[in-house]
């Protein structure tokens, strides 16, 4: 019995520190783990893990929960043959201009017709940012929902807009 429980502890002191933390893990808790790691979004996980959406992020925030995101990350990025680099690369070079409107998009009608053109989609554009952006380890302000913010210095494009104040070469203010 003795050699028994010495062979356990050999072959437990042989597990990864992958294997020890997913065996640490409950199915509820590795489930969450696996489905953040398809979207990146910590409501739709916790919720296909059996959690209230609400909760996701408490649970991301847990140590054990993070250090195994990052070691299933890891496993994957060795076990797939798409690196991220790869994934950038086309979000960058094809989603990206096609978003925006700068690449031409093909398609055919129902009447088999082909067409080709430009169309503008800032929406898949923000969410090729936003992916980006959680791929490289940046992250978007949660307070950020449902819209994109545009700041545009009008002053630097030599713009004014009717009501502000223009200020004149030789240093002295006018108003309009």
């Amino acid at each position: 019995m003795g050699e028994q429980e010495l062979t356990r502890t050999t072959e437990s002191s042989q597990l990864s520190e992958f294997e020890e933390l997913e065996k640490s893990l409950d199915p509820q808790h590795r489930l969450f783990c696996y489905e953040w790691l398809v979207d990146f979004d910590h409501r739709r996980a916790a919720e296909a893990a059996s959690f209230s959406p609400k909760s996701g992020l408490r649970i991301l925030r847990r140590p054990e929960i993070t250090r195994f995101i990052k070691l299933l990350t890891d496993e994957l990025a060795n076990e797939s043959l798409i690196s991220r680099d790869m994934v950038q690369h086309e979000i960058l070079n094809e989603f990206l201009p096609r978003a925006k409107g700068d690449k031409a998009v093909v398609g055919v009608d129902r009447d088999g017709i082909a067409w080709s053109g430009c169309v503008t989609n800032m929406a898949a554009h923000a969410k090729a940012i936003d992916l980006m952006a959680k791929h490289s380890g940046f992250t978007v302000p949660e307070t950020v929902k449902g819209g994109l913010v545009i700041n545009i210095n009008h002053e630097a494009m030599g713009i004014t807009i009717e009501g502000e104040v223009e200020v004149a070469t030789d240093g002295a203010e006018s108003s309009e």
